[in-house]
């Protein structure tokens, strides 16, 4: 009997986002300014409580 190699899951794509305050992420401490990298879902959530910004805020500030 042959077996398939098991391929993992897709792990949800990640986006990088600026912060605009500071912020911990996964257990550390970020300044406004740096970027890190999140889930599409956790970004709309930054956006939401005003820790990074918009696609407009990124082109018109």
């Amino acid at each position: 009997m042959t077996s398939k190699p098991t391929v993992p899951a897709n792990p949800a794509a990640e986006i990088t986002v600026v912060l605009q305050k500071t912020h911990t992420h996964a257990g550390k401490a970020y300044a406004a300014g740096e970027s890190i990298q999140v889930t599409a879902e956790t970004k709309a959530w930054l956006q939401a409580t005003g820790v990074v910004g918009t696609q407009e805020d990124q082109h018109h500030g």
